[in-house]
């Protein structure tokens, strides 16, 4: 009997260890499985989330967890690091007052704002820019932020506190073209790394995280013009490339010397959307009126009649980042022509009218796209597939103009006067 007791006894011990187990695993798996959207773009700078209870539908005042308005203007994403959600505006005369601003994940309350002002303020595109396009970037310790003015500035995301700045206007020339710099920086082990092509000599930068210092600078003599975000890719075998488009060519060098490694042809003199990277291949698209291409990363000088595997001229946009979902590569024109591709052969699979224009680049999450017009509509679609497949359209009632971002379960949208977080399956109001 006491045997049996004490089999009952131990069999009860390890029965409540293994919902114990099982509950510390679903905690951490909740708390660890819902991601950060550090960045232009997310994590993985394709726009790309793999969260899971993201929502499907909204309005203006339905499943809006919070509303914050921002001052000013600005096209960078919002970003988000754990319960902190950061975001830059700019204002005043020629757009000279820079701001950046912490707010709080689940109230959208302001924990910080940062106001500054703009070494060398230039032209942009009336809504559709100002000094405040590129995104931001964040480690979740410090938060990097370049503007058009031609400012770097290092906060401490914590608290605010500026740690340094650099003035790239000044020490290198003003950044000129007609509708203000949009290239937003990434990081890079301890350095945080820039494309800057403009009317005046264009050029790559990596600055140390730390101080702001130089580590390296390559100069690009006739790239005389681009909005295109970098992007940073590993190749099996541990190669890292840094990638960037620009006129008239892909280019690509290695991030920690700035040496150049391959470049491509076939993009146009003007090109603003951001390379994938998906799978081990690059997906480019150069615009206005340019191919999509898909190339094969890792070769050595003009790869471009070895490594270009296809290109199709069909659908390509000017300003909106395409995305890939499952063997599905995904673009929209400016004026609302979508496209689907096979990332395979790059034939057409089906091609459809959204409506409205569009400046923002879509975001996915699962098998679901985003796409957000410049009305404030956001059609959802299901992706990877062979056919259209529509699952809603949600109208926020502001035009918006900045991509959206995904994190934790929930949904951000910048619109023009406001920040909007709406709420997922997991998301909190407050």
């Amino acid at each position: 009997m006491r045997n049996t007791n004490m089999k009952r006894s131990w069999n009860g011990m390890v029965g409540q260890a293994l919902v114990l187990a099982s509950t510390i695993v679903a905690v951490t798996c909740e708390e660890s499985c819902a991601e950060n959207w550090p960045g232009w773009r997310g994590p993985d700078r394709n726009g790309v989330s793999r969260d899971t209870g993201v929502p499907l539908n909204w309005s203006a005042d339905s499943n809006v967890a919070w509303k914050t308005p921002l001052p000013g203007s600005g096209i960078s994403n919002p970003i988000i690091f754990d319960d902190r959600v950061f975001v830059t505006a700019s204002d005043g005369k020629n757009l000279a007052n820079l701001h950046v601003i912490c707010l709080s994940r689940d109230s959208g309350q302001i924990h910080w704002h940062q106001r500054l002002w703009g070494t060398a303020p230039t032209r942009y595109h009336g809504s559709k820019s100002s000094m405040a396009s590129p995104s931001p970037v964040t480690d979740g310790r410090h938060v990097w932020a370049f503007f058009g003015t031609g400012d770097v500035f290092c906060f401490e995301s914590a608290s605010g506190q500026l740690i340094w700045h650099r003035s790239l206007a000044g020490e290198y020339g003003v950044i000129e073209n007609r509708f203000a710099t949009s290239s937003s920086p990434l990081l890079y082990r301890d350095t945080i790394l820039l494309q800057v092509d403009h009317y005046g000599d264009s050029y790559l930068l990596a600055l140390d995280r730390k101080t702001g210092s130089n580590r390296w600078k390559v100069d690009r003599p006739g790239r005389w013009l681009s909005w295109s975000s970098p992007q940073l890719i590993r190749l099996k075998g541990g190669r890292d490339e840094f990638i960037v488009c620009g006129s008239q060519r892909v280019e690509s060098f290695d991030p920690g010397t700035g040496r150049a490694l391959w470049t491509a042809g076939e993009m146009r003199r003007e090109c603003i959307p951001t390379p994938l990277f998906i799978n081990g291949r690059l997906y480019v698209v150069s615009g206005p009126s340019g191919p999509s291409m898909r190339i094969r990363p890792g070769g050595s000088g003009d790869v471009t009649k070895t490594h270009v595997e296809w290109k199709n001229p069909r659908g390509s946009p000017f300003v909106p980042s395409a995305i890939v979902v499952g063997k599905r590569y995904y673009l929209v024109t400016d004026s609302g022509i979508a496209t689907c591709l096979d990332t395979e052969t790059g034939k057409q699979v089906w091609q459809k009218r959204f409506g409205g224009g569009f400046t923002a680049s879509p975001v996915a999450a699962g098998d679901r796209i985003y796409w957000v017009n410049e009305s404030g509509v956001t059609l959802v679609i299901r992706g990877g597939g062979d056919r259209y497949e529509e699952l809603a359209r949600n109208a926020i009632g502001e035009s918006v103009f900045a991509s959206p971002a995904i994190s934790q379960d929930r949904f951000f949208l910048r619109t023009t006067r406001h920040l909007v977080c709406l709420k997922g399956a997991t998301g909190k109001s407050p």
